[in-house]
């Protein structure tokens, strides 16, 4: 081995003194990213670690999984977790949903509570607070987004809604903008704060612990949610079928489910335009994305009812 200290005898040691040195001076945590629908989490977690990682669109509920997006430098490393937006479960997906959220905040050191300056603090905001966040005891940053839609003298006000309502006893707040970055550098240093010290958990150059296959059917799905109207995405699930990766082009087929044969007519749209169009814009995106040459075909099948069964949720990757 050369100059190296590992042999036989000594080699696993030597790594734990390291790691032990490591963790002296490095802060290593998870930080949990929730709040309603559209809040602008994904979109805060894409800043963060300046890349395309989740999926966003104007329509709320884009997100559904809890994804993991890492975060690195010398000396910390924050594995984010992006969660669906906080809502009333109503059927199968919305529970899975919702259990996706609190699974993040009992995993977290700390809590990220993104609330849209916008539309301000509305009864949504406070049963997040009575429902979801009265049940840990982790430190909270209420975090109000879109400030830069909001003037200055309006801050104190959005902080004085809060007034009586139930979060962990150790908060702050910080006020940004997750679209242009603004405060955003100093919500990452706040979070530091109440990292503990330890070694990374990931290697540097890691960005999530998810598959390219999910970002796959990520980018299909955010493609169709943009180009749809009305309340047929949220009944859309995405599902890659087979997927040849080679060094200059891969070949990916994808099924497009929805839950009524209205819906697959809509997503279709007249003489297949629709279909083609949404299979346009997720090549070019699929292609920055893997680097190679794209080729991407695309069908539509109805699953009835799909969100209500265990069986379809647990193929589409919205089950545990």
């Amino acid at each position: 081995m050369g100059g190296s200290e590992y042999n036989k005898e000594n080699g696993t040691l030597i790594i734990e003194e390291q790691r032990e040195r490591m963790s002296l001076d490095h802060k290593t945590g998870y930080a949990a990213l929730i709040g309603r629908p559209n809040a602008g989490k994904s979109t805060l977690l894409n800043t963060i670690l300046q890349t395309k990682l989740v999926a966003v669109t104007p329509r709320p509920q884009t997100t559904r999984n809890r994804i993991f997006g890492i975060y690195d430098r010398d000396d910390a490393q924050i594995v984010f977790q992006d969660t669906p937006g906080l809502l009333e479960p109503k059927d199968s997906m919305h529970q899975f949903m919702m259990r996706e959220a609190e699974r993040a905040l009992e995993d977290a050191d700390v809590a990220v509570w993104l609330i849209d300056a916008i539309k301000g603090v509305t009864d949504r905001e406070k049963i997040i607070s009575q429902k979801v966040l009265a049940s840990f005891s982790m430190p909270l940053i209420i975090a109000f987004n879109k400030v830069d839609k909001v003037p200055l003298s309006e801050r104190a006000a959005l902080q004085n809604s809060l007034a009586g309502f139930t979060f962990p006893e150790s908060h702050r707040f910080e006020y940004i903008s997750a679209l242009y970055g603004d405060g955003v550098p100093q919500l990452v240093e706040t979070l530091l704060d109440y990292m503990p010290l330890g070694p990374k958990l990931f290697p540097p150059d890691q960005l999530s612990d998810r598959t390219t296959r999910f970002f796959v059917e990520e980018i299909i799905r955010e493609k169709a949610f943009l180009q749809l109207k009305e309340e047929l995405p949220y009944s859309l699930a995405v599902r890659i079928e087979t997927m040849q990766e080679g060094p200059n082009l891969t070949k990916i087929q994808a099924t497009l489910h929805v839950e009524r044969d209205s819906q697959k007519g809509i997503i279709l749209g007249k003489s297949g335009s629709m279909i083609r169009s949404i299979g346009t814009e997720a090549r070019l995106a699929l292609e920055e994305l893997l680097g190679t040459k794209v080729f991407l075909e695309l069908w539509v099948k109805v699953s009835k009812g799909w969100r209500k069964k265990e069986g379809h949720l647990r193929d589409f990757g919205y089950q545990e």
